[in-house]
């Protein structure tokens, strides 16, 4: 690419080449919030499944499909091992319907769909918000949010919340590439990563810190407070209707399916 395909490139408007990461960053967040609240609000196991699906439907046409299986596979193994430890437990002896026998005690019918309420509530719940965060990145979703009537502070401030968040990870990583280079131990088990990582954890945290206060003191040099609109060096395309379509049925979705639980119980 040359230096004027370069800057041409930021006239038009961004564009990652899939539709679901080319999706308007608003109309996403209304449709993954709305999900997700369902999904948590009506806690029945039919609702988060659905909600699981489609999240995993989507995953399979955008460039993270590996990497949102594999956290989705880890937490759904964590939800289990909570769920059966708790809920059954807790249910273990209950009147009802007999599913199965567990150290000689009756596991009632109910405790089992009160375990599937919470495991699927939970990965509905997860599903479409990671989709969201892995398929979004933060400028654009700060710049439409500017463009809505949001203030400038405000956005600056979430912002520099996530960009702090890779810039420890980041800083971790360097950190324990130091350590290995000076033979220190890094690799192994969780034990070994953990010892690893916390002798380093606070400085590191305290440091990103640091550096979002110099990038503050940057900006108010440049009067980034001062009031007017403000220039923005990527642009985003406004959404399109088919976009507000589908984040408006979502919203639907959600109080309709909220208000038909409500009633229904």
């Amino acid at each position: 690419m040359t230096n004027q395909e370069f800057i041409e490139s930021f006239r038009k408007y961004q564009k990652k080449g899939n539709w679901w990461c080319d999706f308007h960053p608003l109309a996403k967040l209304v449709f993954c919030l709305s999900l997700g609240f369902m999904s948590m609000i009506v806690f029945k196991w039919q609702v988060g499944l659905g909600i699981f699906l489609l999240a995993s439907v989507i995953a399979v046409f955008t460039p993270v499909t590996k990497k949102y299986f594999t956290t989705l596979g880890i937490m759904f193994l964590l939800g289990c091992v909570l769920t059966v430890g708790v809920r059954i437990y807790v249910h273990l002896g209950d009147p009802g319907p007999v599913a199965f026998y567990l150290f000689g005690k009756p596991v009632p019918i109910a405790a089992i769909i009160s375990c599937l309420d919470l495991i699927f509530m939970i990965e509905g719940f997860l599903g479409i918000f990671m989709m969201f965060f892995l398929t979004t990145e933060m400028r654009d979703l700060c710049y439409c949010l500017e463009q809505i009537g949001l203030s400038s502070t405000a956005t600056f401030m979430v912002l520099s919340t996530f960009a702090c968040i890779g810039s420890i990870k980041e800083k971790l990583n360097t950190v324990r590439e130091s350590q290995r280079a000076r033979g220190i131990e890094t690799e192994g088990n969780l034990v070994v990563k953990v010892k690893s990582v916390l002798p380093v954890l606070f400085p590191v945290i305290i440091g990103s810190m640091t550096g979002i206060e110099d990038k503050t003191l940057a900006m108010s040099a440049r009067a980034f407070a001062t009031p007017g609109k403000h220039s923005a060096l990527r642009k985003i395309e406004p959404a399109r209707p088919l976009e507000k379509v589908i984040a408006g049925g979502a919203l639907v979705c959600c109080i309709a399916g909220i208000v038909l639980f409500k009633m229904w119980l």
